[in-house]
């Protein structure tokens, strides 16, 4: 993480706000990094901070943005324990957003200053959103992947002795996923019984035997990727015109130790996939800020103990080699959409790009990798 200092921030927005233009004030909030005041997690990894809404405010916390470090000093109080930030951009605000906007009263931009200005929580979310209506996901953008300044100086040291490596990855998704826990047997039945009454509850007592066959499917198929190494689940059902679209999500953890033989790992999983590629897939690296990624698209079949068999489905793998070259994240996605192709792998690389690395402090050596998790609220 990085010390407050005078320097990086959004120059339009300090303007912006010194002429009291709340419309120019949002474009640079959507066009520009922002500061973003953060506090470690028990892992060394940053959580956006936020802080206590007026006592008569409906709701608990206010999210508090900042043109320039030297605004987030100013604002805070001389015996304060942190004054750690992050860069951010639109790609990670959104969903902190999403995620937390029910607990949000207010966005404050640059409190405690001459120039300070207060936002509706859903008046940004629409100003940072892609303005796309028939993006119904709310994942577009056409920024590309961003990476924040302690996760830049954290990548940095990967190469050095005792330098940061890749621990996890954070899965940005919006509320309209429901995720699974592979990891925990208790939880990830509760899981399942609430994402299954959620779905069927508009059968009513009719729908008593379609809910008790998903829930013994969906326990299968979280059975069965636990036992292969998953990590999370996760599910998305939106409501479409004439029918619903289904997604679903897998994350994988390969902790696969120090690469051999001057090959990397991305490129030996490359070679394994190659030659068992058919007509019309799709094999595919891209580099990003956050490293190279391989995205494999192909299509298959559904699971025979399943029942699934004769159900044609369109699969979408992303291979991550984490920071440090020690493990690969894979992001394994399904669809019986077989016909939507292309709609669907650009909502599957949005969902790449939104995602984040969790790394772990300079000199730790993590026992176990860390399952994606999404930024908490004190």
């Amino acid at each position: 993480m990085t010390e407050a200092s005078p320097g990086p921030g959004s120059t339009p927005l300090a303007v912006a706000l010194a002429a009291a233009d709340r419309d120019a004030v949002l474009r640079a909030l959507r066009s520009d990094p922002v500061v973003v005041p953060v506090l470690p997690r028990d892992d060394d990894t940053p959580q956006v901070r936020v802080f206590p809404a007026p006592e008569d405010a409906p709701l608990p916390y206010a999210l508090c943005l900042f043109s320039t470090p030297a605004a987030l000093e100013q604002f805070l109080t001389a015996d304060d324990p942190s004054r750690a930030y992050s860069l951010r951009r639109r790609a990670s605000l959104v969903p902190f957003l999403r995620r937390h906007g029910a607990v949000l009263d207010r966005v404050v931009v640059d409190p405690g200053s001459a120039r300070e200005m207060t936002l509706g929580v859903a008046e940004l979310g629409d100003a940072l959103g892609p303005g796309d209506p028939a993006d119904s996901t709310g994942l577009a953008d056409s920024t590309g992947a961003g990476i924040s300044i302690e996760g830049l100086h954290a990548m940095a040291s990967v190469n050095e002795p005792g330098g940061s490596r890749g621990i996890g990855i954070e899965l940005n998704l919006p509320d309209h996923w429901s995720l699974i826990d592979l990891e925990d047997a208790e939880q990830r039945d509760g899981q399942i019984r609430a994402l299954v009454k959620q779905q069927g509850a508009a059968l009513g007592d009719r729908g008593a035997q379609l809910r008790r066959d998903l829930r013994d499917q969906l326990t299968a198929a979280a059975t069965k990727a636990a036992a292969a190494g998953g990590q999370v689940m996760g599910y998305l059902t939106l409501p479409g015109k004439d029918a619903a679209l289904a997604l679903s999500l897998t994350l994988y953890w390969h902790d696969l130790g120090p690469e051999a033989g001057g090959v990397t790992h991305l490129r030996r999983i490359h070679d394994r996939l190659h030659p068992g590629l058919g007509p019309g897939d799709g094999l595919t690296v891209t580099d990003t800020l956050s490293g190279p990624f391989l995205r494999h698209v192909r299509l298959g079949r559904g699971a025979s103990e399943l029942g699934g068999s004769d159900v044609p489905l369109l699969l979408v793998d992303y291979w991550a080699p984490a920071p440090g070259a020690q493990a690969v994240a894979r992001l394994a996605f399904s669809t019986p959409h077989v016909e939507i192709r292309d709609a669907i792998v650009g909502l599957t690389d949005k969902v790449l790009f939104a995602t984040e690395w969790l790394m772990s402090a300079p000199g730790d050596a993590p026992d176990a990798p860390l399952p994606g998790a999404a930024p908490a609220l004190p």
